[in-house]
């Protein structure tokens, strides 16, 4: 049984007790997670549904990878198992772009956004069953504008997915100045 660790409220920091995941839930206690943006060199987010099974957004579709930190886990390491179990991408950990650190009250999470990098065939992947249905490898205009109309259910970034695109943008460019990325190949914004 997987043990979640609890955290502040207010600033994100252990407060030394661990809760069963299930527990964690049910009480809305405070803990972390990890959200694990993946880009190809075409500007493109790699997208899942997530499966029917799953306790919450059952079905949606997602621009981000991750879950919740375990017991003894770090961010990083997390976001590493969570990226490889969900999906069967294995990067080193110096391919994690950090990205920011949100506090979500709907969820009673702080969560750890990174992005990586990777040019992946979709016939490469291997969706985690009971997590991931499929995946797609989707332009932001058609996350954005799939998102808007209704049709597909979306659960689009962690804010704003127009605003935050354009905030993933810039990490990126930041990267590409750093030497981390090579330049992406980004396509005009809605």
């Amino acid at each position: 049984m997987e043990e979640l660790e609890i955290v502040s409220e207010e600033t994100g920091v252990s407060l030394g007790l661990h809760v069963p995941r299930h527990d964690v839930i049910a009480r809305g206690l405070w803990c972390r997670s990890t959200n694990v943006f993946v880009v190809n060199s075409r500007g493109q987010i790699l997208c899942h549904q997530r499966s029917a099974q799953k306790e919450r957004l059952a079905g949606f579709w997602s621009t981000h990878l991750g879950g919740h930190v375990g017991r003894g886990e770090t961010f990083e390491s997390n976001a590493l198992k969570e990226l490889e179990e969900e999906s069967g991408i294995r990067v080193d950990a110096s391919a994690l772009i950090p990205w920011r650190t949100t506090k979500l009250q709907r969820a009673r999470l702080w969560v750890r956004e990174f992005v990586v990098c990777c040019d992946v065939e979709l016939s490469a992947l291997v969706p985690q069953p009971g997590e991931v249905d499929r995946f797609a490898w989707k332009y932001p205009s058609d996350v954005y504008w799939e998102s808007a109309a209704g049709m597909v259910p979306w659960c689009a970034g962690t804010h704003d997915f127009r605003t935050e695109y354009q905030c993933l943008l810039a990490v990126l460019t930041a990267a590409h100045a750093m030497g981390v990325i090579p330049q992406l190949v980004t396509p005009e914004i809605v």
